[in-house]
């Protein structure tokens, strides 16, 4: 199931690409192949990010809800749904938006771990494999080999991306005197995503073949521009 789903159109895309763009060149297509699944998944991380925003605007309700019912947990669920639908927000999308893009990125991992190489099994009869095809990203970069350059960058973009989406932490800390256990988790969780995520991801993306970490790479820096611009089309419809 998992080969038929996201596999074979990952590898299928990428051959695509792979005949498209000038030279062949398979560092553009993995950019192109990024570009792709980001836009189909536009949608969804619109809702993840409409989600968090809703759900920023409605904490300090959901907080007094939380202690006026902490001993009914039934009658807290209850109240919690109806801010929910009250404001319709769905507190499940950013974990699909997160977890849709695990398999595209497992596919990947497939594809060029196996060296890119022709799968007659798997690839569609209406796409034609390169009868050359040059691993070399750019005419300089290997892609079914680790790089440290490559590495560096994930984990740099990643880092900047951590420090964007974990901005409106840093308000929050401001504007609260005394330091509650919500302040105590929203900082720790900030402090993750700043400095251990990103290097967890720079040191997997160098033990890994490169063209992983620059589809990550490239991941990180168009959902960087995906915040800038969803949260700039929630404050328009805000006015």
């Amino acid at each position: 199931m998992f080969h038929i789903i996201f596999y074979e159109p990952v590898y299928n895309l990428l051959v695509l690409f792979l005949q498209i763009v000038p030279l062949h060149d398979i560092g553009a297509s993995i950019v192109l192949v990024t570009v792709t699944v980001k836009t189909i998944l536009l949608p969804i991380n619109l809702k993840a990010t409409r989600t968090q925003h809703l759900m920023k605007a409605v904490e300090d309700e959901i907080k007094v809800i939380r202690d006026n019912h902490k001993d009914k947990p039934q009658e807290l669920s209850r109240k919690l749904v109806e801010v929910y639908k009250r404001e319709k927000i769905n507190p499940l999308s950013s974990l699909i938006a997160m977890l849709i893009q695990i398999p595209v990125f497992i596919a990947l991992y497939f594809v060029f771990s196996k060296g890119m190489k022709f799968d007659g099994s798997s690839i569609y009869s209406f796409v034609s494999f390169p009868e050359i095809l040059h691993t070399q990203a750019f005419g300089i970069l290997d892609v079914t080999k680790k790089n440290i350059f490559i590495a560096i960058s994930t984990g740099i973009t990643a880092y900047i991306l951590a420090r964007r989406q974990t901005s409106s932490m840093v308000a929050n800390k401001k504007e609260n005197k005394e330091e509650n256990f919500q302040d105590h988790f929203m900082k720790s969780m900030r402090v993750q995503m700043l400095y251990v995520l990103p290097v967890i991801i720079g040191v997997s993306s160098y033990v890994l073949p490169a063209a992983l970490g620059l589809y990550w790479t490239t991941n990180n820096i168009l959902s960087f521009l995906q915040d800038v611009y969803i949260k700039d089309r929630i404050k328009k419809e805000k006015k």
